[in-house]
C-alpha cells in the first residue's frame, strides 16, 4: 500500500477542492454583477444580522428583449449583494423564485430557448448562480402545460410546482414573504 505524505494529501485536496472554488468564485461574482446596486453608507435603519430572511420572489414578467436577463432574477441576487455589503451572514438567508407568465421560457435549457426565441438565454448564468447560491428556482407547472414546455428542455435544477400559486402558498405556510419586483 502506498505512503502518501500529508503535503501530498493536502494538494490533491486542494486540487480537487479548485473547480468547486473556482466555480464559487464565478457565481458570486454573476450574482455581484446582476445584483449591483448603489452602496448606501447612512443607513439610519439597520439590518438584523440574528434574523432569518425568507423570501418568495414572484416572478412572471420576461426579459423586453429574448438576448436580456429577466430583470425579476435580479432581485434575490440584489438581496444576497446587499446581505453581504451589511454583514448579514448567507445561512440566514432563504429565498425562492416562483415563475410563471411570459418568464417561464428563461426556464429553458439554451438550446431550446434559441429554438423558441431565436437568441442565446441571457439568464442562464444568473439562474445557476443562484441555485449554486441556495436559491430555490420554482416554475408553475401550468405554466409549462400553457406554453406547450417540455420538463426535459428545463435546467436540471428547476423545480416544478403543480401552479405558482400553490408554491407561493406553501412557501408562505413555511414562512416566507412574496415579493413581487
Amino acid at each position: 500500500m502506498p505512503r502518501h505524505t500529508p503535503i501530498a494529501v493536502l494538494a490533491l485536496a486542494a486540487a480537487l477542492a479548485l473547480p468547486a472554488a473556482l466555480a464559487a468564485q464565478a457565481g458570486d461574482a454573476v450574482i455581484k454583477k446582476e445584483g449591483e446596486s448603489p452602496l448606501v453608507t447612512e443607513s439610519t435603519f439597520p439590518v438584523a444580522k440574528d434574523l432569518v430572511y425568507r423570501i418568495a420572489w414572484a416572478v412572471n414578467v420576461g426579459p423586453e428583449k429574448p438576448e436580456e436577463v429577466v430583470p425579476g432574477f435580479r432581485r434575490p441576487a440584489n438581496f444576497l449583494v446587499l446581505g453581504d455589503r451589511n454583514g448579514l451572514p448567507r445561512k440566514n438567508v432563504h429565498q425562492a423564485v416562483v415563475i410563471w407568465g411570459t418568464a417561464t421560457h428563461s426556464l429553458l435549457k439554451n438550446d431550446a430557448y434559441k429554438a423558441a426565441r431565436g437568441a442565446d438565454n441571457a439568464s442562464i448564468p444568473l439562474l445557476q448562480a443562484l441555485h449554486d447560491a441556495g436559491v430555490q428556482i420554482i416554475v408553475c407547472g401550468e405554466a409549462l402545460i400553457n406554453r406547450k414546455l417540455s420538463r426535459t428542455d428545463l435546467l436540471p435544477f428547476v423545480k416544478i410546482a403543480p401552479t405558482a400559486t400553490m408554491a407561493l402558498a406553501t412557501l408562505n405556510a413555511q414562512g416566507y414573504t412574496t415579493f413581487a419586483p
